[in-house]
């Protein structure tokens, strides 16, 4: 037996702290009964902030249904908290300076007098401002006031739709053609399965030009939400490729496709 581990949802410090100590009094009740019980696990993941605090107040205040696709709602605690005061490395830091409940002490301490090893997932915070995921537009739909846009993926390839939420970073329109007419033009973002549920951007994203069939789709800072789910063809649609941006030692980028099997 190597230890306890728990997984919590949300990203509070001071719940986290807490059951860390409690896992730390069960690993040395174990090693009275002869187990090794040297670690213990408290999940992922460490929060990253995209964005400063009064813009993620303020949307946050002033969201409301009419800004999305069928006038879906969505509840403060459903979005991920995109501006964190503490994030990453700074995040952890944090966490082990936390005081557990009934301690006296702080959690690296707590860690450090048992002899026990912390282990920890990061998650998304290793992989903040990397990647990035494109999707070509097929298909284009006049709504009342806005458009909804159909592209060639699934909202397996972003994550927070699985539960319930949105990601909230823009993406960004690569028309096809460069001199097409600019303008305001709101719009949101549907996936290619027949399921009403499998929205990319239930948010009406204001473009400064129109989408068309053949315009591309970016969406920034996706590398934290590639999951093993997005490379199942049980869709029955191809496998998105890979690609790798090198720059390492060289005057200019270098692009490949990644080749790692799957």
């Amino acid at each position: 037996m190597e230890g306890f581990s728990f997984h919590l949802s949300g990203y509070a410090l001071q719940p986290r702290a807490d059951l860390a100590a409690r896992l730390t009094d069960l690993c040395l009740t174990a090693r009275v009964k002869g187990l090794e019980a040297s670690r213990i696990s408290i999940g992922g993941g460490l929060p990253i902030s995209y964005t400063d605090a009064d813009t993620w107040h303020a949307f946050l205040q002033t969201q409301r249904p009419a800004h999305y696709h069928a006038g879906k709602t969505f509840q403060t605690s459903d979005f991920y908290p995109y501006h964190s005061p503490l994030a990453g490395a700074d995040a952890l830091a944090a966490l082990l300076a936390t005081r557990p409940e009934k301690t006296g002490t702080t959690l690296a301490s707590v860690l450090r007098d048992a002899g026990l090893e912390l282990l920890l997932e990061p998650g998304r915070a290793l992989l903040d401002r990397a990647g990035a995921t494109i999707f070509t537009i097929q298909g284009v739909k006049d709504r009342d006031g806005y458009q909804l846009l159909t592209v060639d993926g699934t909202s397996l390839s972003l994550s927070e739709q699985w539960f319930s939420s949105e990601y909230l970073p823009d993406p960004q329109l690569i028309p096809k053609d460069p001199a097409a007419p600019s303008g305001t033009f709101p719009a949101s973002v549907g996936a290619a399965t027949c399921l009403e549920s499998d929205m990319l951007t239930w948010r009406k994203i204001t473009f400064p030009r129109r989408p068309r069939p053949g315009d591309l789709l970016l969406y920034p800072n996706t590398a934290g939400y590639q999951m093993d789910s997005n490379e199942s063809p049980f869709h029955d649609l191809p496998l998105p490729p890979k690609v790798v941006v090198d720059q390492t030692d060289r005057p200019r980028p270098r692009w490949r496709l990644d080749r790692h099997s799957t």
